[in-house]
């Protein structure tokens, strides 16, 4: 299994250096326009490190600039992501505890990559079947801010068993993600 993961089109590469209980550690690359959609980690503290380029990073509302050596720690359940990056940007991601995150990236980013998954910058990802087998197989690792945890849960299990019905899986071993 390959310790990289990209996609091209939301301009990410993740090379996983540690996954175990305690802490993943990755290298994120980020090109010029690349981009994350707000999220949150329920459960998990997030922190980047700036390595390379300029990054800018939108934490709870607030703007947050990380250059080399500049860090931002962000606590669990505090939404976050970025648009449009300036220019390309290299940073040491530590995430505790690591739960299965480095999965959900694979999961995720492979099938965006692939062309399985739309991950627009705004708007809903699609199709919403599988996007709800993967939330709702990830809950503990990513949620949307958008809506009450408890909401979404709710949400994301009862599309993901409408989904089983027509075959929709949440396991990808093609990403390494099983």
């Amino acid at each position: 299994m390959s310790d990289e993961v990209a996609d091209p089109g939301s301009g990410q590469r993740w090379v996983f250096r540690r996954t175990d209980g305690e802490a993943l550690e990755a290298d994120l690359f980020v090109s010029r326009g690349g981009f994350v959609r707000r999220h949150l980690h329920p459960e998990q503290e997030e922190t980047f490190k700036g390595v390379s380029g300029m990054f800018v990073l939108d934490v709870a509302g607030e703007e947050r600039r990380i250059g080399p050596g500049d860090s931002v720690v962000i606590p669990p359940g505090t939404p976050h992501g970025f648009v449009d990056a300036a220019g390309d940007a290299h940073l040491l991601v530590t995430v505790r505890p690591a739960l299965e995150l480095e999965l959900y990236f694979r999961a995720f980013l492979g099938l965006s990559r692939d062309g399985r998954i739309r991950m627009p910058v705004r708007g809903l990802p699609g199709p919403i079947l599988l996007v709800a087998a993967v939330m709702h197989r990830y809950r503990r690792e990513i949620a949307a801010p958008e809506l009450p945890l408890w909401l979404q849960r709710a949400l994301w299990w009862t599309l993901a068993a409408i989904g089983r019905v027509f075959r929709v899986r949440a396991s990808f071993p093609e990403y390494g993600a099983d």
